[in-house]
């Protein structure tokens, strides 16, 4: 009986050798392949598309985003031309737009705190009234200033189109990451990309708008843009919620930002 067990191991043990044997036939070199590494493939989210309801943020803040930017091409050649004709020289205008870029600078920081606490929607109209309040300051640029009084004046309304600017971006940078569900990097990736491209490229709409209307009347080209902000306040007003993008958590505040006792 123990010799017949023995025979029917031995039997199986050749079995297993053989199939071993025979798999390792099929594979080149005779050895067998590495077995390779799963890779998790991204969830399948039904529904998840461009006529998702989940995208509206998207949809509102980007028109809002990309209108007002023709409007920021717009005005720094509205400004540049018409300091041009009324003789300015390149270092009187370059001066001009000193605090555009310093305010803008300054805004990236507070624009998150104010963002992470109110909403992106707070943010975003604020960055749309305070263009169009910008543009109505060059509404009293005089032809009768000294050119010391012209520069100083249009300084500080360039100010607050550089602090609208980056309000505004706060929220076309943002929603793409708000919208998109977990796991969807890829059509983040689009979306981000997508927004980017029109923004460039309305940019510089803008600047051959401004310069294309400036050629008929300086208050026909700030008369424009105001409308294209005027288009663009109702969908920020109405189309979005209030808590879009705060922060779940406690707000970081200005003194822990800027810490430095952490030697």
């Amino acid at each position: 009986m123990s010799n017949r067990k023995n025979e029917e191991g031995f039997a199986d043990e050749g079995a297993s050798s053989a199939e071993a044997i025979a798999r390792n036939e099929h594979a080149p070199g005779g050895v067998s392949p590495p077995k390779q590494p799963e890779t998790e493939a991204e969830p399948d989210i039904k529904g998840w598309g461009f006529s998702d309801p989940r995208l509206r943020p998207f949809v509102v803040i980007s028109i809002a985003y990309l209108l007002f930017t023709v409007t920021d091409g717009a005005i720094r050649m509205i400004v540049l031309l018409h300091a041009y004709k009324k003789s300015f020289s390149a270092l009187e205008v370059a001066v001009m737009f000193t605090l555009y870029e310093v305010a803008g600078a300054v805004t990236n920081l507070a624009a998150g705190l104010m963002g992470a606490r109110w909403g992106i929607r707070f943010t975003l109209i604020c960055g749309l009234c305070l263009q169009i309040f910008s543009y109505g300051l060059l509404f009293g640029w005089n032809d009768d200033w000294s050119k010391r009084t012209a520069i100083a004046y249009v300084t500080v309304a360039q100010m607050f189109a550089g602090i609208a600017k980056d309000l505004t971006k706060l929220g076309g940078k943002t929603v793409t990451k708000l919208v998109t569900p977990e796991g969807k990097n890829t059509r983040l990736f689009r979306l981000v990309s997508l927004l980017t491209g029109w923004k460039n490229s309305l940019k510089g709409v803008g600047y051959f708008l401004g310069s294309a209307l400036l050629e008929v009347s300086y208050e026909l080209a700030l008369g424009f843009m105001i409308g294209l902000i005027v288009i663009a306040l109702p969908f920020a007003i109405f189309g979005l919620s209030k808590d879009l993008g705060t922060a779940k958590k406690t707000n970081a505040t200005f003194r822990e930002i800027f810490v430095l006792d952490n030697w």
